[in-house]
Protein backbone atom coordinates (compact mmCIF):
# COMPACT_ATOMS: atom_id res chain seq x y z
CA UNK A 1 0.00 0.00 0.00
CA UNK A 2 1.51 3.30 -0.83
CA UNK A 3 1.34 6.22 1.08
CA UNK A 4 -1.42 8.11 -0.94
CA UNK A 5 -3.48 4.94 -0.68
CA UNK A 6 -2.40 4.62 2.88
CA UNK A 7 -3.69 8.35 3.67
CA UNK A 8 -7.11 7.60 1.76
CA UNK A 9 -8.05 4.10 3.84
CA UNK A 10 -7.30 6.18 7.21
CA UNK A 11 -9.35 9.35 5.93
CA UNK A 12 -12.17 6.78 4.88
CA UNK A 13 -11.42 4.89 7.82
CA UNK A 14 -12.11 7.41 10.44
CA UNK A 15 -16.19 7.79 9.43
CA UNK A 16 -16.48 4.33 8.31
CA UNK A 17 -14.97 1.30 10.12
CA UNK A 18 -15.74 -1.01 7.00
CA UNK A 19 -13.01 0.90 5.15
CA UNK A 20 -10.40 -0.58 7.69
CA UNK A 21 -10.23 -3.33 6.04
CA UNK A 22 -7.44 -2.63 3.36
CA UNK A 23 -5.04 -1.12 6.52
CA UNK A 24 -5.66 -4.32 8.68
CA UNK A 25 -5.17 -6.42 5.96
CA UNK A 26 -2.26 -4.80 5.02
CA UNK A 27 -0.70 -4.16 7.96
CA UNK A 28 -2.06 -7.49 9.76
CA UNK A 29 1.18 -9.89 9.24
CA UNK A 30 3.63 -7.30 9.62
CA UNK A 31 2.46 -6.78 12.95
CA UNK A 32 1.74 -10.02 14.38
CA UNK A 33 5.77 -10.75 13.32
CA UNK A 34 6.67 -8.18 15.28
CA UNK A 35 4.80 -9.30 18.09
CA UNK A 36 5.66 -12.86 17.79
CA UNK A 37 9.25 -12.53 17.42
CA UNK A 38 8.79 -10.53 20.92
CA UNK A 39 6.24 -12.84 22.74
CA UNK A 40 7.51 -16.27 20.92
CA UNK A 41 3.75 -17.18 21.93
CA UNK A 42 1.56 -17.63 18.44
CA UNK A 43 -2.18 -17.29 20.44
CA UNK A 44 -0.32 -14.89 22.46
CA UNK A 45 0.59 -12.76 19.56
CA UNK A 46 -2.71 -13.49 17.53
CA UNK A 47 -4.17 -12.08 20.86
CA UNK A 48 -2.16 -9.04 21.04
CA UNK A 49 -2.33 -8.48 17.54
CA UNK A 50 -5.89 -8.76 17.01
CA UNK A 51 -6.02 -6.50 20.58
CA UNK A 52 -3.66 -3.48 18.68
CA UNK A 53 -6.27 -3.53 15.21
CA UNK A 54 -9.12 -2.94 17.88
CA UNK A 55 -7.15 -0.15 19.56
CA UNK A 56 -6.10 1.21 16.44
CA UNK A 57 -9.48 1.29 14.42
CA UNK A 58 -11.18 2.56 18.06
CA UNK A 59 -7.90 5.71 18.39
CA UNK A 60 -8.39 5.99 14.33
CA UNK A 61 -10.64 9.35 14.72
CA UNK A 62 -7.74 11.40 16.72
CA UNK A 63 -4.96 9.84 14.75
CA UNK A 64 -2.97 12.36 12.68
CA UNK A 65 -0.14 11.41 10.19
CA UNK A 66 2.63 13.72 11.04
CA UNK A 67 4.24 12.46 7.76
CA UNK A 68 5.01 8.98 8.95
CA UNK A 69 3.62 5.91 7.93
CA UNK A 70 0.53 4.51 9.50
CA UNK A 71 2.42 1.24 10.36
CA UNK A 72 4.84 3.29 12.71
CA UNK A 73 1.54 4.33 14.36
CA UNK A 74 0.69 0.60 14.50
CA UNK A 75 3.82 -0.50 16.01
CA UNK A 76 3.97 1.83 19.13
CA UNK A 77 0.19 0.31 19.82
CA UNK A 78 1.55 -3.28 19.35
CA UNK A 79 4.57 -2.00 21.60
CA UNK A 80 2.13 -0.77 24.08
CA UNK A 81 0.27 -3.89 23.87
CA UNK A 82 3.41 -6.23 24.33
CA UNK A 83 4.47 -3.81 27.26
CA UNK A 84 1.05 -3.61 29.20
CA UNK A 85 1.07 -7.88 28.52
CA UNK A 86 4.74 -8.09 30.12
CA UNK A 87 3.58 -5.92 33.05
CA UNK A 88 0.55 -7.74 33.72
CA UNK A 89 2.76 -10.91 33.97
CA UNK A 90 6.26 -9.30 35.71
CA UNK A 91 8.19 -10.32 32.86
CA UNK A 92 10.60 -9.17 30.01
CA UNK A 93 11.30 -11.27 27.08
CA UNK A 94 14.36 -9.93 24.91
CA UNK A 95 14.84 -12.05 21.85
CA UNK A 96 18.24 -12.57 20.81
CA UNK A 97 18.05 -15.81 18.36
CA UNK A 98 21.58 -15.56 15.95
CA UNK A 99 19.51 -14.92 12.21
CA UNK A 100 17.65 -11.67 14.37
CA UNK A 101 20.98 -10.02 15.84
CA UNK A 102 22.92 -10.84 12.53
CA UNK A 103 21.58 -7.58 10.98
CA UNK A 104 23.38 -5.56 13.32
CA UNK A 105 26.81 -7.73 12.72
CA UNK A 106 27.98 -4.94 9.76
CA UNK A 107 26.86 -2.23 11.68
CA UNK A 108 29.50 -3.55 14.06
CA UNK A 109 31.93 -4.54 11.90
CA UNK A 110 30.92 -7.79 12.57
CA UNK A 111 31.96 -11.20 10.61
CA UNK A 112 28.90 -13.54 9.88
CA UNK A 113 30.70 -16.22 11.75
CA UNK A 114 29.25 -18.49 15.10
CA UNK A 115 32.13 -16.56 16.97
CA UNK A 116 31.46 -13.01 16.32
CA UNK A 117 27.60 -13.93 16.28
CA UNK A 118 28.02 -15.16 20.11
CA UNK A 119 30.23 -12.66 21.13
CA UNK A 120 27.30 -10.78 19.75
CA UNK A 121 24.54 -12.37 21.68
CA UNK A 122 26.40 -12.10 25.02
CA UNK A 123 26.94 -8.02 24.28
CA UNK A 124 22.87 -8.10 23.46
CA UNK A 125 22.12 -10.22 26.62
CA UNK A 126 23.75 -6.87 28.66
CA UNK A 127 21.49 -4.23 27.05
CA UNK A 128 18.53 -2.88 29.45
CA UNK A 129 14.83 -3.50 27.73
CA UNK A 130 14.60 0.14 26.55
CA UNK A 131 17.95 -0.45 24.29
CA UNK A 132 17.24 -3.96 22.90
CA UNK A 133 13.44 -2.60 21.55
CA UNK A 134 15.97 0.03 19.61
CA UNK A 135 17.84 -2.88 17.93
CA UNK A 136 15.23 -4.80 17.28
CA UNK A 137 13.19 -2.18 16.01
CA UNK A 138 16.18 -0.70 13.38
CA UNK A 139 17.70 -3.73 12.29
CA UNK A 140 14.96 -6.99 13.03
CA UNK A 141 12.28 -4.29 11.90
CA UNK A 142 13.87 -2.20 9.68
CA UNK A 143 12.64 1.14 10.74
CA UNK A 144 13.46 4.37 10.25
CA UNK A 145 14.28 6.84 12.50
CA UNK A 146 11.37 8.90 11.87
CA UNK A 147 9.49 5.39 13.02
CA UNK A 148 11.42 4.91 15.55
CA UNK A 149 10.81 7.94 16.99
CA UNK A 150 6.86 7.78 16.39
CA UNK A 151 6.84 4.47 18.07
CA UNK A 152 8.97 5.31 21.23
CA UNK A 153 7.41 8.86 21.50
CA UNK A 154 10.59 11.03 20.31
CA UNK A 155 11.72 13.17 17.26
CA UNK A 156 13.66 11.75 14.61
CA UNK A 157 16.94 13.24 15.50
CA UNK A 158 16.37 12.26 19.69
CA UNK A 159 15.75 8.51 18.35
CA UNK A 160 18.54 8.44 15.61
CA UNK A 161 21.16 9.81 18.59
CA UNK A 162 19.75 6.84 20.77
CA UNK A 163 20.20 4.05 18.72
CA UNK A 164 23.52 4.88 17.76
CA UNK A 165 24.47 5.46 21.64
CA UNK A 166 23.12 1.83 21.84
CA UNK A 167 25.49 0.61 19.01
CA UNK A 168 28.40 2.20 20.97
CA UNK A 169 27.11 0.86 24.06
CA UNK A 170 27.19 -2.83 22.21
CA UNK A 171 30.37 -2.18 20.80
CA UNK A 172 32.18 -2.16 24.10
CA UNK A 173 30.16 -5.03 25.21
CA UNK A 174 31.84 -6.87 22.75
CA UNK A 175 34.42 -9.02 23.81
CA UNK A 176 37.49 -9.31 22.06
CA UNK A 177 38.31 -11.87 19.96
CA UNK A 178 40.96 -14.24 21.79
Amino acid sequence: MNGEEELQAVRASKTDPEAFTPLYNAYHGTIFRFIQRRSRDQELSADLTQQTFLKALMALPRYEPRGLPFRAWLYRIALNELRMHWRRRKEVLIDLSYTQIAGISDELGLVYDEDDMRRLATAMGKLDEERAHLINLRYMDGMSFAEIGQVIGVAEDAAKMRVHRTLHTLRTYLVPRA
